[in-house]
C-alpha cells in the first residue's frame, strides 16, 4: 500500500487575524515558515515520489520548503486552491458575523450545499479537487505522494475519502502546516492518522 499524505499551508497573518483567505494570495509569515520547515524534517526520511502544490503563494511556498529537503519540484495546480469565500474574502469572522448571519450560519450547518455569494459550496470544491487527486494518485501506485493544501481542500478530500457527508466537513480540525495521512491502493483510502503538527 501507498501513502498519500495531506499537508496544509503555515500560518498567515490572515490565519492569525481570523481573516478569510480563500483565493486571496497570502504569503506565509514568519511563523508559517518555520511551521513549513518543521513539517519538511517530518519528511526527510520518508520516501515521497512527488509533491503537489495548490498554486496560491502559501501553499506553494510552504511546499517548496518540503521540496528542498526532498529534493523534489513541487508541481502546482489550480485545481488544489482553496475555496473560494467570494465576499467574504478579506473579511473578519466577527464581522461576517454581524453583516451575514443567515449566510454564516448556513455555511456551518450545511456547507455542502451553502454557496456564499460569488463564492463556492463544498460540493463544488469536491467536483474540482477529488478528480484531479485522483488521477494523480493513480500515477503512482506503489509510491507516497504530498498534496500541499489549504483547510477548507483538506477537510473536504478526508471526507470523501471516508465517505462521510460534507455537511460534517467542519467537524475536523484542520491546523496550519498539519500532516493528514492516508493509506491508498486503487480508489481505496484507510485513514492512518489526522492533524499531526510539529510544533
Amino acid at each position: 500500500m501507498a501513502k498519500l499524505y495531506l499537508i496544509r499551508h503555515g500560518e498567515t497573518d490572515y490565519n492569525n487575524a481570523m481573516r478569510f483567505q480563500g483565493r486571496t494570495d497570502i504569503l506565509l509569515n514568519q511563523k508559517g515558515i518555520e511551521q513549513a520547515e518543521k513539517a519538511a524534517e517530518f519528511f526527510r526520511d520518508i520516501p515521497l515520489q512527488a509533491i503537489y502544490t495548490s498554486s496560491l503563494k502559501r501553499a506553494r511556498t510552504t511546499a517548496e520548503i518540503i521540496g528542498k529537503v526532498k529534493g523534489l519540484e513541487p508541481q502546482a495546480t489550480d485545481a488544489l486552491q482553496e475555496m473560494s469565500f467570494g465576499i467574504w474574502e478579506n473579511m473578519n469572522s466577527k464581522d461576517i458575523q454581524k453583516k451575514y448571519a443567515k449566510e454564516w450560519k448556513d455555511f456551518f450547518a450545511s456547507p455542502a450545499t451553502t454557496t456564499i455569494p460569488q463564492g463556492e459550496c463544498m460540493l463544488d470544491v469536491q467536483k474540482r479537487a477529488y478528480p484531479v487527486v485522483q488521477e494523480i494518485l493513480d500515477q503512482y501506485p506503489d509510491g507516497d505522494v504530498a498534496f500541499v493544501a489549504h483547510g477548507g481542500i483538506i477537510r473536504v478530500l478526508i471526507c470523501t475519502m471516508l465517505g462521510l457527508d460534507l455537511n460534517r466537513a467542519w467537524h475536523v480540525h484542520v491546523g496550519n502546516a498539519s500532516i493528514t495521512c492516508f493509506y491508498y491502493w486503487g480508489r481505496s483510502y484507510t485513514l492512518d492518522y489526522a492533524n499531526l503538527t510539529q510544533y
